[in-house]
């Protein structure tokens, strides 16, 4: 193993927590047997050495008496008019600990270690007597959980052993042993197969799960087939749970695992029993402004728009129609299980009485309908179940008010139709001939009348040939004579005489002359006299 370069932080924090290294004064290598021990010492009994030999007890641990142990003199004090000889069996063990930990750096080996404590960016370990530092970043831990490390053994690599005028400082790692350790793992899995998992963590989006070696995640939409709002009512830290693998991603180690994919796809089998047009049974879930949610099973929920529900208007109250709770009987008007879209309708449960409009309520055609509303502007006629009508005021009747209740029965002529809003227009008066049509039929041009005079403008006078229809005799056609106001010679009332000189049928207008009739009279009377006494009523 090549070795590297620490970085400022990791030199820090090595200076920080490694021990500092005595000097020694003495320092030789000696064999000993433990000859008596208490709490806080234990002696040794060393051939040749008249000297007794003194090392901790801490450092025994383990030792009984008469045991033979190797231990390192590092000084001598007077006590009581005697020598004693300090001794430490740690240093021997610090002394093999570094040989063998060299070897296994070298050899590119792993050992194994134990947690004594945790400190600030990472762990202290010991090996072999040696204590190593695991940086955070490379020890594997999650933060969270580094408390529960300490005192646990730990295999680790050792990426660094360097020698400083404190000591050994050496730098220690798990994240390769741990990325090797999963992929390991990760090539034995299989895409698609179950596996059991341990809960570690339960989040608001998701679960974080134990794999063993590995961690995988499971994202809420993945729990169940029906939407998950609450998981930590679902499950708890430590629950073991049986999930599918859907994603494997080897180079990130990433795992995502399905709950919902042990069940059958709930929309496949929506798909497989229904096809469009199927009449279907659900639980309304949820209403909204615009519609409402219908669950046919769990996990599937469809759609009925507000414009589903009646086939006569787009805009409804669906609390008049469906509550929460209820089970209802709808259609499925579209069905796309890839991409989870329902769409369901109420309507459809019944036929459309708007589908054979063109036909059945075509323009010009003659309904019977019932009065269902009445407005001051008209009324609105209800022509079969779904379909209505109506008729405005003006459409009555030719001439003349007519009114109409609630409940009449009402014959019309369609007048209009509006197929892309359903509405539809009708008319009673047409029923029957307006009173122009009558008066073309009855009146021509040269027709001679009397009738009562209607109306006295400046500019003519209006009589009234026939109900609803009136002529109009302008007033330089009023009379032979010169006439500068009518009124001063005409009353409304008045009979007169006139001839129809003109008929628009374009504009429905007729134009009267009672100065040609009086003309063609005195012209008659003229004629009249030159017959019988060959005089003229003008020579007179």
């Amino acid at each position: 193993m090549s070795n590297i370069d620490f970085n400022e932080d990791f030199e820090a924090l090595l200076n920080e927590y490694m021990p500092v290294k005595q000097d020694e004064e003495i320092k030789s290598k000696v064999t000993g047997v433990i000859v008596s021990t208490d709490r806080n010492f234990t002696y040794l009994e060393v051939a040749g050495e008249p000297k007794a030999v003194r090392v901790r007890t801490e450092e025994l641990a383990g030792y009984s008496l008469g045991d033979e142990v190797e231990v390192l003199v590092v000084a001598q004090v007077d006590e009581d008019d005697s020598v004693i000889l300090i001794a430490s069996k740690r240093r021997v063990d610090q002394e093999a600990g570094v040989k063998k930990l060299q070897i296994a750096f070298d050899n590119n080996e792993v050992v194994t270690g134990k947690v004594v404590k945790r400190v600030n960016g990472g762990y202290i370990v010991e090996m072999f007597s040696q204590q190593g530092f695991l940086p955070n970043s490379l020890s594997e831990i999650p933060f969270d959980k580094g408390d529960s490390f300490v005192g646990q053994e730990l295999v680790v690599a050792i990426k660094e052993i360097k020698d400083d005028k404190k000591g050994k400082k050496i730098l220690l790692s798990r994240r390769e042993l741990v990325a090797k350790k999963e992929i390991e793992a990760i090539e034995k899995l299989t895409l698609n197969s179950t596996v059991k998992a341990t809960i570690l963590e339960v989040l608001a989006f998701g679960l974080t799960v134990n794999l063993g070696e590995l961690k995988g995640f499971i994202h809420i939409s993945e729990i169940d087939w029906k939407k998950t709002a609450d998981l930590q009512k679902l499950y708890k830290s430590g629950d073991v749970i049986e999930a599918k693998i859907i994603e494997i991603e080897k180079e990130k180690r990433n795992i995502k695992l399905s709950i919902k994919a042990l069940k059958k796809n709930p929309w496949e089998v929506v798909a497989q029993n229904n096809t469009i047009g199927s009449e279907v049974v659900g639980k309304v879930t949820r209403i909204t402004n615009y519609g409402a949610f219908v669950e046919l099973v769990p996990g599937v929920e469809g759609l009925i728009h507000s414009s589903d529900f009646s086939w006569t208007s787009n805009k409804v109250n669906i609390n008049n129609f469906v509550k929460v709770g209820d089970e209802i009987k709808a259609v499925i008007n579209e069905l796309k299980p890839a991409e989870r879209k329902l769409k369901l309708s109420i309507k459809e449960l019944s036929a459309n009485p708007w589908k054979d409009a063109a036909t059945k309520f075509a323009i010009g055609s003659v309904l019977t309908g019932t009065v269902v509303e009445v407005k001051p502007f008209g009324i609105f006629v209800q022509i079969e179940e779904g379909v209505d009508g109506f008729i405005h005021n003006s459409d009555f009747a030719w001439t003349g008010t007519k009114k109409y209740s609630k409940g009449d029965t009402v014959e019309f002529k369609v007048s209009e139709l509006n197929l892309e809003n359903q509405k539809i227009k009708g008319s009673v008066k047409t029923l029957t001939k307006s009173p122009w049509e009558i008066v073309v039929e009855n009146y021509k041009v040269g027709d001679r009348v009397e009738k009562e005079i209607k109306n006295i403008q400046e500019f003519g006078m209006f009589i009234k040939l026939e109900e609803g229809v009136d002529g109009f005799i302008p007033t330089q056609l009023a009379s032979r004579e010169f006439i500068k106001t009518l009124k001063d010679v005409f009353k409304v009332g008045q009979v007169v005489s006139a001839e129809i000189v003109e008929i628009d049928t374009e504009k429905k207008r007729i134009k009267l002359s009672s100065k040609k009739m009086e003309l063609e009279k005195e012209k008659n009377e003229s004629k009249e006299l030159l017959e019988k006494y060959g005089t003229s009523s003008s020579e007179e």
